[in-house]
């Protein structure tokens, strides 16, 4: 008889096949101690265990004994990968689509809402509990409503600075002086849409299956207009697909110093978000 594949098993299931062998072997000298029916009885006369033990991996396999999964109670297994570590560009796509789901939507925003809006915008991969996770480390947080509905809203400090943000904004514009918004973006070379209009009597333009080259963009401008000569664009690198690992503090300093800075208007105001590249 040719040999076959075998499972190792460990102390406990050794000592379980011994109990049982044991229990056949007294039924086969003495005759059979405990009626056949009481199934669940047998079973933990043979294996040693108690009854109320094998009543709770009978209650496991109730659907199919074929599907049946046994787990080992209290044992630590290595859990799904958490979503939550996002990079700044992301990050505030997050926030503008808090901001303006009551504008676009028309509704409160909820959970698996803004889960499916993410996964369209950013191709968010992350699950709801995930989700919660980065809105909470953005400074939202939920509160009850008068009709005890949860409302997405955020943390008092985060309103405060966008407060002081405005204020400042407001003063600089009455002052007449140049405001210049700073930010950086992406662009696929062969980025295409997932869907397309068509009446059924041809198929579709076939998506591209890469999304081929990406392209980093970064740029200043105004009320007016770009800022001249402010433009910046290069290759994303390949090493990570994001492309915040190209346009790091470095990059940055250099394209404010060469590029933005000396063809800023006169008395200018540059507002700049908090990405982490952005500070040293």
């Amino acid at each position: 008889m040719p040999r076959g594949r075998y499972n190792v098993l460990r102390r406990q299931a050794r000592k379980m096949v011994y109990n049982v062998l044991q229990f056949m072997k007294k039924e086969s000298e003495d005759g059979v101690q405990i009626p056949l029916k009481l199934v669940q009885k047998r079973a933990a006369a043979a294996t040693g265990v108690s009854l109320r033990t094998v009543q709770r991996i009978a209650a496991t396999a109730n659907e199919s004994e074929m599907l049946a999964v046994f787990r080992t109670p209290g044992k630590k297994r290595k859990g799904v990968k958490r979503v939550t570590n996002i990079d700044s560009f992301d990050q505030g796509v997050i926030k503008r689509c808090v901001h303006n789901f009551h504008v676009t939507e028309k509704e409160l925003p909820t959970l698996k809402q803004l889960q499916r809006k993410l996964k369209d915008d950013i191709n968010f991969n992350g699950s709801v509990t995930s989700l919660g996770r980065i809105l909470k480390q953005l400074g939202f947080q939920w509160k009850n409503t008068q009709n005890e509905r949860k409302v997405l809203i955020e943390q008092s400090n985060i309103r405060l600075q966008r407060i002081e943000y405005l204020h400042s904004i407001t003063k600089y514009r009455s002052e007449g002086r140049p405001i210049i918004y700073t930010d950086e973006s992406y662009v696929d070379s062969s980025h295409s849409m997932s869907k397309a209009w068509g009446d059924g009597s041809q198929m579709g333009v076939k998506k591209k299956i890469s999304k081929g080259q990406r392209v980093v963009i970064v740029h200043a401008g105004s009320e007016v207009g770009f800022v001249p000569n402010a433009l910046l664009m290069f290759k994303a690198g390949t090493k990570t697909g994001d492309y915040h690992d190209n346009m790091n503090y470095e990059n940055y300093e250099k394209w404010i110093k060469n590029q933005l800075v000396p063809n800023l208007p006169a008395n200018s105001v540059v507002v700049v978000d908090n990405a982490s590249y952005h500070n040293k």
